[in-house]
């Protein structure tokens, strides 16, 4: 299963009187998002399924993406990327995809949570891993014995041409 990773654009600052899953994009996050989909259909990179936490700011970024990829399927928004949920329940329903067969999926979230799945994936530290705002990563895993994964490439938004 191919699974890419993609970290929630630029928000609202967390110190505004905002309930955390209500802060929206700021301009700077949605241009941020824009250019990722720029290097997406440059780079003839299309998902096969997105899936986004249900809070504002991821839904906003897979929205953007979807609307300015040709081709790209509508996000489906899932509780098991919100904020609050542990590396352990993702990589469950990363493997109950694989189990259906999924191929290719993006998911569209948070850190920490973001960085401790993929540390996991690859059997590192998780202080080793850090994911930047608006940036993919993207992993070749397996789910049949024990969840590991390969690093294929990652790219943070700011490097993207």
């Amino acid at each position: 299963m191919f699974i890419t990773f993609l970290r929630h654009a630029t928000a609202e600052d967390r110190k505004l009187a905002i309930p955390d899953a209500e802060r929206a994009l700021t301009d700077k996050g949605e241009k941020q998002v824009k250019r990722v989909a720029a290097f997406c259909q440059a780079n003839q990179l299309l998902p096969g399924v997105i899936f986004s936490s249900a809070l504002l700011r991821a839904q906003q970024t897979a929205k953007v993406l979807q609307s300015n990829l040709p081709d790209c399927p509508l996000p489906q928004i899932v509780t098991w990327l919100n904020t609050d949920s542990s590396p352990e329940i993702i990589i469950a329903e990363l493997a109950l995809l694989d189990n259906q067969g999924v191929d290719d999926v993006w998911l569209v979230g948070h850190e920490p949570a973001f960085s401790s799945v993929i540390a996991q994936l690859l059997h590192a530290d998780d202080g080793n891993i850090i994911v930047k705002k608006a940036s993919l990563t993207h992993l070749e895993a397996d789910f049949v014995i024990q969840p590991n994964a390969k690093l294929l490439w990652s790219l943070p938004c700011g490097l993207m041409p």
